[in-house]
């Protein structure tokens, strides 16, 4: 990454970053969050990369330190990767060990970074939260996530959460919108809606994934509607939308649809709880949601338990009745 690409294309994160470096105010630790193809974890590193450049208070790339960054030359930096393995407490520990002294390079700052912190063991947690409250001087962390909801209210508190969007997503949304596509059956062109589109530029790396789901799941859209019409109800009338989610998903043949439908939830519900606010296909539907936060809270997090615990495909009754029964109980309060 570069500057003047971080600058276009995370404005809000650099304006940040740039002010708190000139005035001297940097906080212990930022968590950046966005969703799943925003570029998390080549922000933390930029971030981290600038944090000891000797040109500019954002990396130059050309300097001796960020050569030696980029080299991966970088004995006072640490990652840590939640991405595809849990984050357990040993790995917390070597940070505490391997920070307990001064930074190897004079006039360096000691900085980590833990890519998806969602990801971390109950036991790592604690000890990680021992170690943001009693930082070194001039010490700092980056953590990302792409669902901030599953994050430790603990950790939030003692960190600054910085926003970040997708790069090229609504180039990718445009150009989803003017293809055509094929079905399942070769026969019916495929013209995604608005909200399809959105949502697909968001979850989707490439227009060659896009094609590939389309053409082999035909479930996707069917899935897509219910999953939409429900949450688009549930913001006037709670009865209405769960007896037409039950009676939806009850028509419904493909297993995978209600693999949709609780994975677009998610999306919708983790968007709102976010508060997601650039212009989409959901932006008053999300307005609407983000005052019933008691109730995305919980239904954010049955979706999340069914996705994680590969609950999806087995008992959709019993799930959704699970999501419903919290969406009902916390809209009452």
């Amino acid at each position: 990454m570069d500057k003047e690409t971080f600058k276009k294309e995370e404005p809000v994160c650099a304006k940040l970053f740039y002010q708190s470096r000139k005035s001297d105010r940097l906080a212990g630790a930022y968590l950046l969050y966005g969703p799943k193809n925003a570029p998390l974890k080549e922000v933390a590193l930029y971030l981290a990369q600038s944090l000891n450049c000797e040109k500019d208070l954002l990396a130059c790339n050309e300097c001796p330190s960020c050569k030696r960054f980029l080299a991966g030359v970088r004995p006072d930096f640490l990652f840590l990767d939640g991405e595809k393995e849990r984050i357990k407490k040993d790995s917390i520990k070597d940070l505490e060990k391997r920070f307990s002294y001064s930074a190897l390079e004079k006039g360096h700052r000691l900085v980590y970074v833990i890519h998806h912190v969602e990801n971390i063991t109950d036991e790592a947690a604690n000890a990680l939260l021992k170690f943001l409250e009693e930082p070194k001087a001039g010490q700092v962390a980056f953590l990302t996530t792409d669902n901030p909801t599953q994050v430790l209210k603990t950790i939030l508190s003692r960190s600054i959460s910085v926003p970040l969007v997708p790069y090229g997503t609504k180039e990718f949304e445009k150009a989803l919108l003017e293809k055509e596509f094929t079905s399942p059956e070769g026969e019916i062109p495929i013209h995604l809606s608005a909200g399809e589109a959105y949502y697909l530029s968001r979850n989707m790396a490439s227009m060659e994934d896009v094609e590939n789901l389309l053409q082999t799941d035909s479930s996707f859209r069917e899935g897509f509607s219910i999953a939409e019409n429900f949450a688009n109800t549930y913001v006037t009338s709670y009865r209405d939308a769960a007896f037409g989610l039950l009676s939806q998903v009850a028509q419904s043949k493909e297993p995978r649809c209600y693999n949709w439908i609780v994975e677009i939830l998610h999306f919708l519900f983790s968007s709102a709880l976010i508060g997601n606010q650039e212009e989409n296909p959901f932006s008053d539907l999300l307005s609407s949601l983000q005052k019933k936060k008691d109730a995305l809270q919980r239904g954010e997090e049955v979706c999340k338990d069914a996705i994680t615990g590969a609950s999806l495909n087995y008992n959709p009754t019993l799930m959704l009745s699970r999501l419903l029964v919290a969406l009902e109980e916390r809209s009452k309060r």
